[in-house]
């Protein structure tokens, strides 16, 4: 077993040991927040056929030559082309047809005249400004040619993906399943929300917290309960959950006190534990452990310290079991706001952050409330700045922030 990990190094160990979970094929509109499972090429050109980009007329540019408000030119309306219907005239010289957006282009037109500057009276429009060749025009694959990759497989779906998948017909899309997560807090003194608390009990607020970051990346949540601190208790529904899911996660029990049973829960389970601690402050005593095949990670029992755990070393991880295409943490910088200080230690601090666009950079605001067990910290957060290991923090310098989210950034 390893100790005293770097986050590098915890990350490279655990997704050594995972892969993709296996594909199925879904309904298009069951398909957001999954992950492609294969590459999507255009099968036509997008557009398919030259269209005019907003209402108007299509004409010949070359007879608008020199055309001012003060010197209009007019032309003959010889037909009306609303969007899905095609022309049945060619445009000649001295002639126009009234145009709605993506509408095909008549034959022998080559500029769409906006509506705004033409007046139609009777049959005759009065262009009023000359335009080039091309104008207003949507060129037949300037989106995208026939053949071009518009999606690669790895990328979680959203509205603009299911946009392209259905611009392509796609009815159906191949997608990685859904890891199923379970999850399972300990602590004798953790309640579930139901039950009356009595003196020295605390209500769960892991198990629900764990969830919810579960969903938010697409997986699916199984919620094994609470347990108290006897490896009776605890092994049993660790088996049950590893024989039922593709990742498990604990909370609690993976520290050093005399009730701390976790780790030994894992070895009696079955399991081969891989590593335990990681240099990273809050969320040190965090276990990595594997199943039966199926890895299972102790997080901390304290509540901020579990969230840093997950979002720093879940996160990757399922993201691979996901099908993602990149599982790892890409760091933006910012320049660091901070209202405290703190000591130099031997490891890593990850620090609770708003993240603001601020004259023109951006700012990460660390506020007080940076210890292990508190909740209110956490609210509103879209990043965890990171100080290095031997390191003073200093507001106003340059720092790294992993996102929590893609595109994480307040105002």
């Amino acid at each position: 077993m390893e100790m005293l990990l770097r986050l590098e190094q915890a990350w490279q160990l655990s997704l050594d040991r995972v892969s993709a979970c296996g594909v199925e094929r879904v309904p298009l509109g069951a398909s957001q927040g999954r992950v492609l499972a294969e590459h999507v090429v255009a099968k036509s050109p997008l557009p398919p056929f030259d269209r005019s980009a907003l209402d108007g007329y299509a004409v010949r540019a070359a007879d608008l030559v020199g055309t001012t408000a003060e010197r209009p030119i007019e032309l003959q309306v010889v037909e009306e082309v609303p969007a899905g219907t095609v022309a049945t005239h060619a445009v000649a010289s001295g002639q126009a047809v009234r145009i709605m957006t993506g509408a095909p282009i008549p034959s022998g037109a080559d500029a769409i005249v906006r509506k705004e500057a033409a007046e139609e009276v009777d049959g005759t429009v009065r262009i009023l400004l000359e335009v080039p060749r091309g104008e207003a025009i949507s060129r037949q694959g300037e989106d995208a040619p026939a053949g071009a990759e518009l999606l690669r497989a790895g990328r979680q779906i959203g509205a603009a993906e299911i946009a392209l998948l259905a611009t392509e017909g796609a009815e159906t899309v191949l997608v990685y399943r859904r890891p199923r997560v379970g999850i399972l807090v300990s602590g004798r003194e953790v309640r579930p929300l139901a039950d009356r608390l009595l003196p020295g009990q605390i209500r769960d607020s892991n198990g629900p917290m764990i969830a919810a970051m579960v969903r938010d990346m697409g997986a699916e949540p199984m919620l094994y309960g609470q347990v108290g601190d006897e490896l009776a208790e605890i092994v049993p529904l660790l088996n049950k959950a590893v024989a039922e899911c593709d990742l498990v996660l604990t909370t609690g029990g993976v520290s050093v006190g005399d009730h701390d049973l976790m780790r030994e829960a894992f070895v009696q389970a079955g399991g081969r534990l891989l590593f335990w601690k990681v240099l990273m402050r809050p969320g040190t005593p965090v276990a990595f452990a594997e199943i039966e095949q199926t890895p299972v990670y102790g997080l901390s029992g304290n509540p901020a310290a579990a969230f840093i755990n997950y979002a720093l070393l879940v996160q990757p991880l399922l993201r691979k079991l996901a099908g993602w295409e990149h599982v790892l943490h890409r760091p933006v910088k910012a320049y660091l706001e901070c209202e405290t200080t703190s000591g130099v230690i031997g490891m890593d601090r990850f620090l609770r952050a708003q993240l603001v666009s601020q004259e023109g950079r951006l700012v990460a605001r660390v506020g007080k409330g940076q210890k292990a067990a508190i909740l209110t910290s956490l609210a509103g957060i879209q990043g965890l700045v990171r100080i290095p290991a031997r390191s003073e923090m200093r507001s106003g310098e340059l720092v790294e922030v992993y996102l929590l989210r893609e595109g994480a950034i307040g105002r």
